[in-house]
């Protein structure tokens, strides 16, 4: 099994970019890749384009945050809190 690759967006109100960017992971051809989208709550049509592959998205969440830094950590405990569950469920912790 090839080692997970955790992909992180961070996006306030980035709709432009946004759908390019999802539509890049999802592409992508590495079979074990997760995509986290951190949105800081965007009032230009990116929680549609959110909406629209959540199903390709391992994790999603608009919220306000403090920034680009907090989306990331909030993006880092969600990858933990996954990871320590797995370890957990396997007796490695």
């Amino acid at each position: 099994m090839q080692p997970r690759l955790s992909i992180i967006t961070p996006s306030y109100n980035q709709a432009r970019y946004l759908e390019r960017t999802v539509l890049s992971v999802i592409e992508q051809a590495y079979p074990n890749v997760e995509h986290l989208v951190i949105d800081g709550n965007s009032s230009d049509g990116s929680l549609d384009i959110i909406k629209r592959h959540e199903d390709r998205l391992a994790y999603w969440v608009s919220e306000p945050d403090r920034g680009q830094s907090h989306a990331v950590n909030k993006a880092l405990e969600a990858v933990v809190s996954t990871v320590s569950k797995v370890e957990s469920r396997v007796g490695l912790v």
